[in-house]
């Protein structure tokens, strides 16, 4: 009977290096498996650390502007970011929020301007202004920024009927999304035909005087629920789309 046992020798040894392989495999993916969870964790820590830094720098903008000084004029219980028309003892309160370089909130102001007024001398409502900028990311020179500011020395200097007609023709001279604003001699035009003239209304549209409370606005805007303009509330409900016919009936509705 021949001897077998140089092949069962082969035999074990072949085992014994195809173990080693295996433990070796093993380990190296025990390796891999903790090199993986180190690194998910370190870029879930740093997610954490840029989470918190950005919140500190948002609460930190928050901050620098909350003390931003507001023009006169504005409306009591608007925390001085609106600019109201009509009678105080008016039954209901229709807020409106508009950025100057928005198209929609032309259109609105050009659908609804008129009912609006007619609402505002029947007493019937009292209308707040409030300007925003959400659009300065779609001009070449912060526009949004630009025009709610030189609408608040408008209002400033000459009150709320010339800042109602400021904000008429700067929605007649609306310039497109993705370009130049008008320029700030455009602006003190505009401004003179609305009725407010001077040096200092003219540097106060150079020299963004009302800056930081444009953006100040804008964010406490944002905290109340603002996502997009035109934002129309009616007594602090929102319309469910900026029309006439929703705007009248909502009114209406108020009203009782």
């Amino acid at each position: 009977m021949p001897d077998r046992t140089p092949t069962r020798g082969r035999q074990a040894a072949r085992e014994r290096i195809a173990a080693k392989r295996a433990a070796e495999q093993e380990a190296e993916r025990l390796r891999r498996r903790r090199r993986t969870q180190l690194v998910t964790g370190v870029a879930v820590a740093a997610a954490v650390v840029v989470a918190v830094l950005v919140a500190v720098l948002v609460q930190s903008a928050r901050t620098d502007t909350g003390d931003a000084v507001a023009p006169a004029n504005t409306a009591a219980g608007t925390a001085e970011t609106g600019f109201a028309r009509g009678s105080a003892d008016a039954p209901v309160v229709v807020d409106v929020y508009e950025d100057y370089l928005c198209p929609a909130c032309r259109a609105f102001e050009e659908a609804a301007g008129d009912t609006l007024d007619q609402l505002v001398a029947d007493g019937e409502v009292v209308v707040r202004h409030r300007p925003v900028a959400i659009l300065d990311r779609l001009s070449d020179d912060e526009y949004s920024t630009r025009a709610a500011g030189a609408a608040a020395v408008v209002a400033d200097a000459a009150g709320v009927d010339a800042f109602a007609t400021f904000s008429g023709l700067l929605f007649a001279q609306q310039p497109a999304e993705g370009g130049p604003g008008l320029t700030d001699d455009e602006l003190i035009a505009l401004a003179a035909q609305a009725g407010a003239t001077g040096d200092d209304v003219e540097a106060g549209i150079r020299d963004r005087r009302f800056g930081d409370w444009v953006a100040e606005a804008t964010d406490r805007a944002s905290r109340d629920g603002l996502t997009g303009t035109p934002w129309i509330l009616v007594d602090g409900d929102p319309l469910a789309s900026p029309t006439v016919q929703a705007l009248t009936a909502a009114v209406e509705a108020a009203r009782g």
